[in-house]
């Protein structure tokens, strides 16, 4: 209920309906609009920008009904080092989109939705340093994404347009869903600062688990196609992998993992040096 304005649930003498994706679509616009407005950031101030209205308006709906990449936890982190990571292990540029987009979706509604400052609708008062890096990390999210977006769907692509705004002015619409949350939605006043903090570390140890088990698959299929093919690339695939699982776990060492399938001594087992290390 914002104003005189209000979505309809149900009557009370009628069971309440799930309300459909349009209804919450049309909430969070509404609201958003209202948001520039008192932010004194109205639309196309500077450059036409309605298309980021309707993005983010649809952007947050996909939150609420789980329908967002934002949400898998094997697209999304916290670490600059496991996006990276998660990029390079493909060669699928659609995915390394994806995976760009969802990240900075993720922070984009992280700072202005779910942020400790959220609470308070005062930006200035989150750290400086951390605001100025999750900040940078979320332009250039949004900049690779725009990037991948053009050579996917073509240069003048309305999502690489979208993309690129949200790249170039992330810190005026972070501040304009600052103030939507405190005004409009009232989340975080709901939640403590030790709940957001199990919600983030619960994203963060999703993407681990999810991540290392894809590491570890590509180790062993890399090992067992260097086994039949003796091709370099796939012990450059396999090296790879094991520096991921180093990196993850320091314990890790691929003469351990030799060691443990009974390689050891084995003429068609790979080199001795350990990539890992």
């Amino acid at each position: 209920m914002g104003g005189d304005s209000y979505i309809k649930l149900g009557a009370d003498s009628e069971p309440l309906a799930v309300p459909s994706r349009e209804d919450v679509g049309y909430f969070f616009i509404n609201s958003f609009l209202l948001s520039r407005i008192d932010s004194d950031l109205p639309s196309d101030l500077t450059e036409y920008d309605e298309d980021v209205n309707v993005y983010t308006a649809s952007l947050l709906a996909g939150a609420v009904t789980g329908r967002d990449d934002l949400l898998r936890a094997d697209l999304v982190s916290t670490r600059d080092s496991d996006v990276f990571a998660r990029v390079q292990e493909t060669k699928d540029q659609r995915l390394r989109y994806r995976v760009y987009k969802a990240n900075a979706d993720f922070l984009y509604l992280s700072l202005g939705i779910f942020s400790e400052t959220a609470a308070s609708g005062e930006i200035a008062r989150a750290p400086e340093e951390l605001q100025s890096r999750l900040t940078g990390r979320g332009k250039s999210y949004y900049q690779f994404a725009s990037a991948y977006a053009e050579r996917l769907y073509g240069r003048g692509a309305a999502i690489a347009e979208v993309m690129d705004k949200l790249s170039r002015n992330f810190e005026a619409y972070t501040k304009i869903m600052i103030w939507m949350s405190g005004e409009y939605l009232h989340l975080v006043n709901q939640l403590s600062s030790g709940e957001l903090f199990h919600f983030e570390r619960a994203a963060q140890e999703g993407f681990e688990r999810s991540h290392r088990a894809r590491t570890w698959d590509a180790l062993l299929d890399s090992y067992v196609e260097w086994r039949s093919t003796h091709a370099r690339e796939a012990w450059r695939r396999l090296a790879r992998a094991a520096r991921e699982l180093k990196r993850l776990d320091p314990s890790f060492s691929l003469r351990a993992f030799r060691g443990g399938l009974g390689l050891k001594g084995r003429t068609d087992a790979p080199p001795p040096r350990d990539p890992a290390s």
